[in-house]
């Protein structure tokens, strides 16, 4: 079927590196200079290679951060800012979990709760709606699902495999049993199969052991 959803792995090829760049009002102030820092040399890598869509909180974010950029070298027809307001720079957890489409993809836009609550998450929970509005992002679908989920909980292999840890998800829906949040899962993310991890927390682990900190899968 040529329009055959799939979630694909992170090896395989991608449109463009999405990232949220550090300000004031994030996690990052005590230390944002060297943190900024360390943004720029990430872009400035990525532009090596492919492009980067930066998000910016605001006009004077965007032209700092361009300043920045082009500073260091960055390839600057590779970079394209997006101004929105975020809480934070989570993006791995808060950004879209992308799934090709035939040709193009559909941007899944699970509810962000910052990790069950713990911060203030309302900004970064319209996130994806509103950089699907923007039309920065041609040919891409978006489907809003009401359903916690962070991008760093979730692994597959491209193949229909889905690794995660069942700590995680229970701590985001503990009133849902095993077999009902496998069902979700898979249904959404086009899985046949759930693999799920039952040790492997981490004490102080903000995330309640994303998989991303445990095990990944390999090409």
């Amino acid at each position: 079927m040529p329009n055959q959803l799939r979630f694909p792995a992170e090896w395989e090829p991608q449109s463009a590196v999405l990232l949220a760049w550090p300000h004031e009002g994030t996690d990052w102030a005590e230390r944002l200079a060297g943190v900024e820092r360390t943004y720029v040399a990430l872009v400035a890598a990525i532009t090596r290679f492919q492009s980067a869509l930066v998000c910016v909180a605001d006009a004077g974010l965007r032209e700092r951060a361009r300043g920045l950029l082009a500073d260091a070298g960055a390839a600057m027809d590779r970079v394209r800012f997006f101004e929105v307001d975020y809480d934070d720079t989570w993006l791995r957890d808060s950004g879209p979990i992308s799934l090709r489409e035939g040709a193009g993809f559909r941007l899944l836009d699970f509810h962000f709760t910052a990790w069950g609550g713990k911060f203030e998450a309302g900004l970064d929970d319209q996130i994806v709606a509103k950089l699907h509005a923007s039309g920065l992002l041609a040919g891409a679908a978006h489907q809003r699902i009401d359903f916690a989920l962070e991008g760093g909980g979730i692994e597959t292999d491209g193949a229909g495999t889905l690794l995660s840890t069942w700590r995680c998800l229970h701590e985001r829906h503990p009133g849902l049993s095993r077999e009902q949040v496998t069902a979700t899962l898979e249904s959404a993310l086009v899985q046949s199969r759930t693999l799920w991890l039952d040790h492997g927390y981490l004490e102080g682990d903000d995330t309640d052991a994303h998989i991303d900190t445990l095990a990944r899968f390999a090409s």
